[in-house]
């Protein structure tokens, strides 16, 4: 019997370490560079190591990676049900598919509208009739300028008054109350106030020069903490995906450019400039070998060769750069530094996390 008892528990063994191999975590990895590293998904990942769930990942630590096949989209079923709370980002992430694959599967539902009990497509559905290639060739009117209208905002300063402020404006209690529906009985300092709608600043001109490598100094890997709020911002983006394109827009109603990375850089209480241009000037400029995720990438794409666009970067693999921004022709989108229209009129990348 005592014979039979370890065969069984050698055989157990045997068979528990031909389901997964071993990876020893280095630096600037994540769950989710070593999940595609390995074609596997982030889920089986975290059942094989449940302690390092919502944890930073420790250099050297020893992760259990799963044998087999991966929870891919070839494995997935044909559709699912949103379920309370889901969003396209989440669900991708559930299924180990990209959010853009799911919009395409999916072209008639709203990202940032779905509703519990609604069917969403995770495999491409087969068309009837063949579908007719139109090639569209690269034109330069992507004039993402953020330069044009915008709201003029005033930061609340400690003991400041409505009124004090209508003052200084010239304007009145009941037009700052109208232009700020959620404001509350009592004014805390650094809320910010819509005192006029779309009005045209001159906003600072960034002459583009040519970055030269060579001249930025290496810059220290990015922290943990840093990762995980960068984790974080490209969540909160991602649901923005598929969102209109609106001069001067900061709403899901539209985003310019710089008013997605505002909204977005909002939820982890970072306060950003309102332009490109102006976002372009904080932060440490970073060689494109080191560029993290979290890391605003500038372009300028407009005549005046400055720089009027910005984008988040959501994902490094090797010299490819994908960046999730609000585009004039297509709204929220991730796109990459390889795309021609990009890689021409790519300027700096700036890291402002840390």
């Amino acid at each position: 019997m005592k014979f039979l008892f370890f065969i069984l528990i050698i055989s157990f063994y045997s068979v528990s370490a031909q389901n997964f191999k071993k990876h020893k975590v280095e630096k600037g990895e994540t769950i989710y560079s070593i999940a595609k590293k390995y074609n596997v998904a982030e889920s089986d990942i975290f059942k094989l190591n449940p302690k390092v769930k919502d944890k930073a990942l420790q250099i050297n630590a020893i992760l259990k990676i799963p044998n087999g096949k991966s929870t891919t989209s070839k494995d997935n079923p044909e559709s699912y049900e949103v379920q309370k709370g889901d969003t396209f980002y989440g669900i991708a992430k559930k299924f180990n598919i990209s959010v853009n694959n799911i919009k395409k599967f999916n072209s008639n539902l709203d990202p940032n509208d779905l509703k519990v009990g609604q069917k969403i497509f995770l495999k491409e559905q087969k068309k009837e009739t063949p579908t007719k290639v139109i090639v569209v060739e690269e034109t330069a009117n992507e004039e993402e300028d953020d330069t044009q209208a915008e709201d003029l905002i005033h930061v609340v300063k400690k003991g400041e008054t409505l009124y004090k402020i209508a003052h200084k404006y010239q304007t009145t209690i009941q037009n700052i109350k109208d232009l700020n529906p959620s404001m509350g009985k009592t004014l805390p300092a650094n809320y910010q106030l819509v005192i006029k709608k779309g009005i045209a600043v001159d906003n600072e001109v960034v002459e583009v020069v040519a970055v030269n490598e060579d001249e930025i100094s290496d810059i220290k890997e990015i922290s943990s903490s840093a990762l995980s709020k960068a984790d974080l911002l490209i969540e909160k983006a991602s649901e923005y995906l598929g969102t209109r394109y609106r001069s001067g827009g900061t709403t899901t109603a539209g985003f310019d450019c710089s008013g997605l990375m505002c909204t977005t850089f909002r939820e982890i209480d970072f306060t950003l400039p309102r332009t490109s241009g102006s976002q372009a000037t904080i932060g440490s400029k970073v060689k494109k070998r080191q560029a993290q995720k979290g890391d605003l990438i500038f372009f300028a794409t407009n005549r005046r060769k400055t720089i009027s666009h910005v984008g988040m970067i959501t994902e490094v693999d090797g010299d490819e750069i994908k960046f999730i921004h609000s585009s004039t022709s297509s709204g929220v989108i991730i796109s990459s530094i390889k795309e021609p229209y990009y890689a021409k009129r790519f300027v700096q990348i700036n890291r402002v996390l840390d």
